[in-house]
């Protein structure tokens, strides 16, 4: 069985046709060594091979309620618990990742942002990976700034957020990071 049908399997659903042509596409990236960092502001693809275990790792370390809620909310909603609907697709390394969001509504298949210390805060970073890929893309060939949507997404939302223009650092591709500020609230 390939590896994407494991996942498939897995997860107990289909998954989104561009996640799975960008796995047929390249099955991430080797972890580790910082080379990888292709998505912004810092995440490796991670390998198609690991996704399992990542998955394994991070549904198990749920509570029990958190893992009997896990259709609770709409895709794009916040969750406090890593849930079985949630496909991880990049990693930082220390515990974050990007995830594709295969819960319910009409956000299904979108990329979220993971915290290990804080869940995921309700934000879509990219409607999909066609998306994420055509912004990375667009970044990469024009210099504009990667994940704009999200940060104006996020600042209405009066989360601290940032875009991301890409630069290359002794051969290895850069991501700088450039705040972008909730606007205040009127009194």
């Amino acid at each position: 069985m390939d590896e994407i049908q494991a996942v498939r399997d897995d997860v107990g659903q289909d998954l989104p046709h561009d996640l799975v042509a960008w796995w047929r596409l390249c099955g991430g990236t080797e972890p580790g060594d910082g080379t990888g960092r292709l998505l912004p502001p810092f995440y490796e693809p991670c390998p198609l091979r690991a996704v399992h275990a990542i998955r394994g790792f991070a549904v198990g370390s749920g509570s029990a309620a958190a893992i009997r809620n896990a259709g609770v909310g709409e895709a794009g909603s916040l969750a406090g618990a890593f849930l079985a609907s949630f496909v991880p697709i990049a990693a930082d390394g220390g515990g974050d990742y990007l995830f594709v969001d295969l819960r319910t509504g009409s956000a299904q298949g979108c990329i979220q942002h993971w915290s290990g210390d804080d869940g995921a805060a309700g934000v879509v970073w990219w409607s999909g990976v066609a998306e994420m890929l055509a912004d990375v893309a667009d970044a990469l060939r024009h210099g504009s700034e990667a994940r704009r949507g999200y940060a104006d997404a996020a600042a209405q939302q009066h989360f601290r957020a940032s875009t991301d223009l890409a630069s290359v650092s002794d051969g290895r591709l850069i991501w700088e990071s450039t705040p972008i500020s909730p606007p205040l609230s009127g009194r």
